[in-house]
């Protein structure tokens, strides 16, 4: 499917004539295209009506923002060790970047249901809204990367976050938009707040994701490229020359 606009002196604009064309208003071709991306490229048509979080091309991702999502695809994290604290899609989708995932989750059924996953680099271990932050420190262990999205109080668990974050790691809170306080405290334990403000599968609102990077946090690109080419975007960084290395 192609979009192009023609001015109606042009002859080009004949292409009215043609049983294969459909003549619209720019901004309903502009409207067409954006949800041609939102709906194929990101797959959130798909996701409503499987009830599976996937980008248009099939590969598993969090029901977090899409921006948010685009960007981790293109950061190496192969050496991170991460502590999921509500596991998901998510759980497989961290599985597949990162080197461990120990995921903490409040539901015991959907707990059971992650672990037959039988992802090789994840363990599950079952908690309670209760004990959930003493769970965290009686793992006896720090973590690179701890996912903030459990159904607990999530200013305890970002707190507790702060006292097992390895140095240069982060920590994620998923929904950040509506946690002001435990963003603002973990401002002012010196992380950085990056805010992806987005849409995400399975919701019809926008909602942000929000990454705290600790001060020493590097980005390593898992390609050659960071940001990658974005998905429904417009690629022309081979032929940039505003871009030319001189």
């Amino acid at each position: 499917m192609f979009w192009k606009s023609t001015p109606p002196e042009s002859s080009e604009a004949q292409t009215r004539n043609r049983l294969d064309s459909v003549e619209i208003p720019e901004a309903g071709a502009f409207e067409a295209s954006v949800m041609n991306i939102i709906n194929n490229g990101l797959g959130y048509r798909q996701t409503v009506e499987s009830g599976v979080c996937a980008l248009g091309d099939g590969r598993i991702i969090p029901m977090m923002s899409y921006a948010l999502i685009e960007y981790l695809m293109g950061l190496d994290l192969s050496t991170f060790d991460l502590l999921e604290l509500g596991g998901g899609h998510s759980t497989e989708f961290w599985s597949q970047r990162v080197k461990s995932v120990t995921t903490l989750e409040t539901d015991l059924e959907w707990a059971r249901t992650l672990g037959a996953q039988g992802l090789p680099n994840v363990e599950v271990r079952t908690t309670s809204v209760e004990r959930i932050t003493q769970d965290m420190t009686a793992l006896g262990r720090r973590f690179d990367a701890v996912i903030v999205d459990a159904s607990a109080s999530r200013y305890r668990c970002a707190k507790t976050a702060l006292t097992i974050l390895k140095e240069g790691g982060f920590i994620l809170l998923d929904n950040a938009d509506w946690y002001p306080n435990t963003a603002a405290m973990l401002r002012a334990a010196d992380l950085i707040q990056v805010d992806f403000p987005d849409f995400r599968p399975l919701r019809w609102y926008r909602c942000a994701t929000s990454l705290f990077l600790h001060p020493n946090f590097r980005a390593r690109p898992r390609y050659e490229r960071l940001p990658q080419p974005l998905i429904g975007g417009k690629d022309i960084a081979a032929k940039n020359d505003w871009d030319r290395i001189e």
